[in-house]
């Protein structure tokens, strides 16, 4: 009787346990939806998160820690893991980006594309083609991604989160590429800021944050 007795015992001490461990996952998962919720009817504005961010974090995050662009190919080329690792950064399981500085001379303007670039001719040669993005249509994420700070997880979604990436492009083209003398710029040589996405050896290309003449 005593065996049946505490076996019985057990068993609505155990249900008692998965009762209340249930009920506190439910109330977890409320709590987070609500908060979820009161951040969607407030509407996250992308425009907003990156101005105020652009001149106070992404602009002095990239000047400051950002590596010579023949330092990072020469790691990459070296050993990619090793070099991405130590260098790199990445959202999810994409591929690594990295922040730049470099200097070279622009080689050649394409702008028939709407994807644009300038040919850059650094002081080190490569295999690579070494390309500065001037759009109107910037493909990569790559300073969003190589910043560290904007992270995928700190957003509601996946919309914020290439949203956030979409206004950078923006101000990359109205900002940077915007301002240069597209016409004179081939054979001027320049200093560059920026960032680079590691996705394929033969073209790297680079977003920039700052481009001038030397």
């Amino acid at each position: 009787m005593n065996i049946f007795s505490n076996h019985l015992l057990k068993i609505i001490l155990l249900s008692f346990l998965a009762i209340f461990t249930i009920y506190s996952l439910m109330f977890s998962s409320v709590i987070r939806t609500i908060a979820e919720d009161e951040l969607i009817k407030k509407g996250f504005d992308p425009k907003s998160y990156v101005d105020n961010i652009w001149q106070s974090k992404i602009i002095p995050t990239i000047k400051n820690d950002s590596e010579e662009l023949t330092f990072i190919l020469d790691e990459l080329f070296k050993n990619k893991e090793i070099a991405e690792e130590k260098y790199g950064y990445r959202s999810g399981t994409g591929s690594y980006s990295f922040m730049i500085k470099g200097e070279g001379e622009v080689a050649s303007l394409n702008d028939s594309s709407r994807v644009g670039s300038l040919t850059i001719k650094l002081n080190k040669e490569y295999s690579s083609e070494i390309l500065i993005t001037i759009g109107p249509v910037i493909k990569k994420d790559s300073i969003r991604d190589s910043v560290k700070f904007i992270k995928f997880n700190d957003f509601v979604n996946q919309l914020d989160f290439a949203d956030v990436s979409r206004v950078i492009k923006r101000k990359v083209l109205n900002e940077i590429i915007g301002p240069l003398n597209l016409k004179n710029i081939v054979g001027k040589k320049i200093f560059f800021y920026g960032a680079i996405t590691f996705d394929r050896p033969d073209k790297i290309f680079i977003t920039p944050i700052e481009i001038k003449e030397i």
